[in-house]
């Protein structure tokens, strides 16, 4: 009798010792051939009952257990995994971006028209997690009233970055705005929206003067293809998946240090 895939993978895995990491890649490969979510979870499971808390191996068995229940829809079970691996310096880097990704799918701008004025939270905003931490952004009382806050530093040849989800089932997006202010330093922003097949589109680089708000108005047909400027075409309004805020000051100026860049009356129509 031929056994599953999956059962085999658990055996492996009960039998513990040097087998658990074999038996963990071969349910990483088992899951990204085509088994079910659910199989390549009964392996991560087994595995983490062989391996003791100390064990570093236990990060990246949570991270892939973290990837398994997400795409089973089980997303309060991701969370869990993924939360636990953050505690193992091996897959920190790799869960928190997963983490940013769920919470950046979860607040996703749904209906459109949308407008944010920032007077309660930080609305669909997620913190870049390629550097920084989650609390860089915040709701603060600025000039005017209550706005987001996003604490950054400019670093040499570093770009840092916002993000929030697009999931308006098919409605026709015609333009993105907001009001930025910066304190200290003028700003260079870059705008992109990517869509659901990952093609980016830029926007023109925003040049942010410190001291006083500044209108940023961009109608959908001044975006360009971020990997070929000149080709000719325009995203395709009903497919926008991300809409991407980087700070890209450390690559237009020599200014360095840290930045707080304020955004409010975000909209999208």
């Amino acid at each position: 009798m031929i056994l599953p895939a999956w059962l085999v993978l658990l055996s492996a895995a009960i039998a513990g010792g040097a087998e658990d990491w074999s038996s963990q890649y071969n349910a990483r490969l088992s899951q990204a051939l085509g088994s079910e979510p659910s199989e390549a979870i009964a392996v991560y499971e087994a595995l983490l009952a062989q391996l003791p808390q100390n064990n570093p191996q236990r990060g990246d068995v949570l991270y892939w257990l973290g990837r398994a229940r997400w795409s089973a829809g089980d997303i309060t079970g991701a969370k869990q995994s993924l939360e636990s691996a953050r505690g193992y310096r091996n897959s920190r880097p790799r869960a928190r971006i997963l983490l940013g990704r769920l919470a950046a799918e979860e607040k996703a701008i749904r209906k459109i028209p949308y407008r944010q004025d920032f007077r309660l939270n930080t609305g669909p905003w997620v913190r870049g997690w390629e550097r920084g931490r989650e609390d860089d952004l915040s709701v603060h009382d600025g000039p005017g009233g209550r706005v987001a806050r996003w604490m950054t530093e400019v670093q040499e040849g570093e770009d840092d970055f916002l993000i929030f989800g697009l999931d308006a089932d098919g409605v026709k997006i015609s333009q993105f705005g907001m009001r930025l202010w910066v304190d200290s330093m003028t700003t260079h922003v870059r705008i992109l929206i990517e869509d659901d097949d990952g093609r980016r589109w830029t926007a023109p680089v925003q040049v942010i003067k410190a001291g006083a708000w500044q209108d940023v108005v961009l109608p959908l047909n001044e975006f360009v293809r971020a990997d070929a400027p000149a080709a000719k075409g325009s995203p395709d309004s009903r497919k926008l998946k991300w809409f991407i805020f980087r700070d890209v000051t450390a690559f237009h100026s020599a200014a360095r240090g840290e930045n707080t860049i304020l955004v409010d009356d975000l909209s999208v129509r």
